[in-house]
């Protein structure tokens, strides 16, 4: 048979190895997975939640350590909501924390507003932040408790979205999605990118599939009656993840938890690269100890690295199909949650292939050891979901069996 004059391809370019086959299908799942979270953004829009009618007294706690870049502007946009009956109060543990300055400029700048300020060194539990809002939320005048950290900014509807799910009288708690606000520099777009293209999408295809059962810790609301039945933040100071606990352990008593329609923005103001890795290693570790399941699957949300290594070397059709599917997918997906939750800040689309290989260095890194730091304490990971799985338990016994922890 004679052979064509054009130039041909060697066949092994078309053959695929048993290390390209496994490639191959992370490359689909990864797919699969885009395809999936594209669907479920596109399917999430930020709108009001105000009811007529439906205006109840609310609590809105900060705790606050420190100083950070916004703020002055992140604790004051809670000063200015559109809702005729809230207090804020803003906690701290020492009487010399600098951001003691700005809630006092805060109180003389808006007199005619209920908000206070409490001191309290009291600790419940290793957990600081949860122990902070413990010593808060004793101040506490309302059945409807708003929690948001110091870096949280939000608009003047955000108390009306928030509080509007509670006219179900079944409803214990209300997640909040948040979506990263960068500072100037690399380093902040960076963290900002691993907030809004792979934890909002992934949450959003989490709910979709099985519901909500968690709330996150830069904001969320709970139903004072719900907190109750579990301990309080007495309870969830006892262990990481105060968040994840609050909702999983008010779901567990028969309380319904939802996701609002509202998304606020965080404040990514880190400017080193080593800290922003090691926060996110930490976060990864506070899913493992949360969903340890859930989060080894996760590698289905960032599989680039691993698809370079596995389908590069001897690269074939086939393969570099997948990758460039995977990335164009990733992109499209980067431009959609920004149209989803009206995020200002520009798209930065050479930026994502990087992201995700940073992400998975920090997926891998967190799935070693059993201990996770935060701020001064370092957690047992094991204790933690012993804590979960105890759920109804009395905070006593759940700070014994948290006992596996050393101060740092």
């Amino acid at each position: 048979m004679r052979q064509g004059r054009g130039i041909g391809l060697p066949m092994s370019i078309f053959v695929l190895s048993g290390t390209q086959v496994l490639g191959v299908l992370l490359g689909l799942a990864g797919l699969a997975y885009l395809t999936f979270a594209l669907r479920s953004t596109w399917r999430f829009r930020e709108r009001p939640g105000v009811l007529p009618g439906w205006q109840p007294r609310v609590s809105v706690l900060k705790p606050l350590h420190g100083t950070a870049p916004h703020l002055y502007e992140c604790l004051r946009s809670f000063c200015e909501q559109d809702w005729p009956e809230y207090e804020v109060i803003f906690g701290v543990h020492t009487d010399s924390d600098p951001a003691i300055d700005i809630v006092q400029q805060l109180i003389a700048e808006f007199p005619d507003r209920k908000l206070r300020l409490v001191v309290d060194g009291s600790l419940a539990g290793p957990n600081r932040k949860a122990a902070n809002l413990a010593n808060i939320c004793k101040l506490a005048q309302h059945d409807i408790i708003v929690l948001a950290d110091s870096d949280v900014r939000v608009d003047r509807n955000c108390i009306a979205a928030l509080a509007a799910p509670f006219a179900e009288t079944t409803v214990g708690a209300v997640a909040c999605l948040y979506k990263g606000l960068p500072v100037e520099g690399l380093v902040a777009n960076f963290g900002a990118l691993h907030i809004n293209d792979w934890l909002v999408p992934s949450v959003l295809v989490d709910v979709e599939l099985r519901g909500i059962d968690f709330v996150f810790g830069a904001m969320s609301a709970v139903r004072r009656q719900a907190l109750d039945a579990i301990g309080g933040f007495e309870h969830l100071s006892q262990g990481i993840a105060e968040d994840f606990a609050m909702g999983w352990l008010v779901s567990r008593k028969g309380w319904t938890v939802v996701l609002s329609p509202y998304a606020c923005e965080t404040v990514v103001a880190e400017r080193d690269f080593a800290e922003l890795f090691l926060r996110e290693v930490r976060w990864q570790q506070a899913e493992r100890a949360c969903r340890p399941f859930d989060q080894f699957l996760s590698v289905v949300t960032y599989p680039l690295p691993l698809l370079l290594l596995l389908l590069l070397p001897q690269p074939t059709v086939v393969g570099l199909i997948v990758i460039g599917m995977e990335i164009v997918a990733r992109i499209a997906l980067h431009h959609q949650v920004r149209r989803s939750l009206a995020m200002a800040t520009p798209p930065q689309p050479w930026l994502v292939p990087l992201r995700e290989c940073v992400c998975f260095l920090a997926w891998a890194v967190s799935l070693v050891g059993n201990r996770t730091r935060w701020g001064q304490t370092t957690f047992s990971i094991s204790a933690f979901r012993k804590q979960m799985t105890a759920g109804s338990a009395s905070p006593v016994r759940l700070s014994a069996q948290v006992g596996a922890l050393e101060k740092g």
